[in-house]
């Protein structure tokens, strides 16, 4: 069962309880999200994705929310994995009726992108989410969107309550240096398409490029233009396979200089020209 609900201005949402095969997703990875959010729970099977660079291990029970800007690669899926998923822009979200602007929920689980839930959590989740989804198709009347968005406002905080209950029982704080890293990566989600110097990010974090850099390379083990560098490639790869935008306009979308200059940064860390690597994907 699926249904959609479309605003404007990325104000979408789709909800779908079927068991959807994460093998179908395969083909369009990686992944990079818009300025929306995706929430999937694992019923079968075992793996690991990789969610901005980081690797996080998912069973039956997990929930995971991905979200806005992010980077997503599978790297170890099992053949009979299956999900169910939520996906809506932050133009969705905001028109929900919740106490606090949405961005102070998901900062609170940006640390923390996956949960395990135990089987009697999986089951009450499972029945909370297919009660919402079955009267957010069937609702009518002059009240349907108020209907509709009550409903899927008890969804959200059904979710978030799931994370926050988690974090309070004893998430520890972040260190600085886990802060400056976390921010890093954030950041270069937003801004890597036109800004890809270590200096752009170390003025955001209000440090020297020298001191930034050896922070994220303690913090993660590579030095930021490492970041830079592979966030940038995924990210061009993902245009040349996902869109129809000539090698120009990808190249100009991305604030490179010229076309010559792109196709040589592309080779130089892929081996491939983009179109080389657009005919073979």
């Amino acid at each position: 069962m699926s249904n959609e609900y479309q605003f404007l201005d990325n104000s979408y949402l789709k909800l779908d309880s079927s068991s959807t095969d994460f093998n179908e997703l395969k083909a369009k990875i990686p992944l990079i999200l818009d300025a929306g959010v995706v929430v999937f729970v694992c019923l079968k099977g075992e793996g690991k994705i990789v969610v901005d660079m980081q690797t996080i291990s998912i069973r039956r029970g997990s929930i995971v929310i991905l979200l806005p800007y992010s980077v997503i690669q599978l790297a170890d899926i099992s053949d009979d994995t299956r999900i169910t998923l939520i996906a809506t822009g932050m133009g969705f979200l905001d028109k929900l009726a919740l106490s606090q602007p949405v961005e102070n929920y998901v900062e609170k689980i940006r640390e923390m992108p996956c949960l395990q839930l135990n089987e009697n959590q999986l089951e009450q989740a499972k029945k909370i989410y297919l009660f919402v989804e079955e009267l957010y198709k069937e609702a009518t009347g002059p009240l349907k969107q108020e209907i509709r968005s009550s409903l899927l406002t008890l969804l959200a905080l059904e979710i978030v309550t799931l994370f926050a209950e988690n974090k309070e029982s004893g998430n520890p704080r972040l260190s600085r240096q886990d802060q400056v890293f976390r921010n890093f990566t954030i950041s270069l989600a937003k801004n890597v398409s036109q800004h890809r110097t270590v200096e752009f990010y170390a003025n955001e974090a209000c440090l020297t490029p020298k001191y930034f850099s050896t922070v994220i390379k303690k913090r993660s083990g590579k030095l930021p233009m490492d970041w830079i560098t592979e966030r940038t490639i995924v990210l061009i790869k993902f245009l040349l396979h996902n869109s129809d935008k000539s090698i120009q306009e990808i190249s100009n979308d991305l604030n490179f200089p010229n076309q010559s200059f792109f196709t040589r940064y592309f080779k130089n860390h892929t081996g491939f020209t983009p179109s080389a690597f657009r005919l073979n994907v």
